[in-house]
């Protein structure tokens, strides 16, 4: 044999198929390669985001038992108090027993970066400050908180409650009356 028709001879395998069948073919095994890898990568993605999911779950409950473990001895101390006022009816201790504790919560929260607002004698700012009711006077100006009604807490620049506070208003004409005759008396 020559070489001319050894080369005729050999033929490649998928050579008595068409050159278009064999391209769909390839494109066949490529698209089904691709929707694998797709397959996988959303699959992967699923798994991602549940195991983020459970990662962050387990941050949250880790970081709220701290807190409680920071506040457990407040609660104790605070059985220890109600057993003495039971028993004593010193009223004095139990106010400084009172004030330890919050003395004691407050302490903890600056550790846990919660931070009371302040309120009473700064104008009034609706960011950290709740209206709770208006108060007629002209001792100060209009919109001057006169009287934090119930502390407000902020934590990383994020409210976490707003301190419920009295607001300096105009007394009317009425008002003013009243106020002149209760400070003669």
């Amino acid at each position: 044999m020559n070489r001319d028709q050894t080369d005729k001879n050999e033929q490649p395998p998928d050579a008595d198929q068409e050159p278009e069948a064999v391209e769909q073919d390839e494109r066949d095994r490529r698209i089904a390669e691709l929707e694998d890898k797709y397959r996988r990568a959303v699959a992967d993605l699923a798994n991602a985001h549940r195991r983020f999911r459970t990662e962050r779950e387990q941050t949250g409950r880790m970081a709220v038992s701290s807190f409680v473990r920071k506040l457990l001895p407040v609660i104790d101390n605070m059985s220890h108090s109600l057993k003495a006022a039971a028993t004593s009816h010193d009223a004095a201790a139990l106010i400084d027993g009172f004030k330890l504790l919050e003395t004691q919560l407050l302490q903890i929260f600056g550790e846990s970066g919660i931070e009371p607002i302040e309120a009473a004698g700064r104008p009034f700012d609706p960011e950290v400050h709740h209206a709770v009711m208006p108060e007629p006077t002209d001792k100060v100006p209009p919109g001057t908180v006169t009287e934090e009604i119930g502390r407000g807490f902020i934590m990383d620049g994020f409210v976490i409650r707003p301190a419920q506070v009295k607001v300096a208003a105009r007394p009317t004409d009425h008002e003013n009356d009243e106020q002149e005759t209760e400070e003669d008396a």
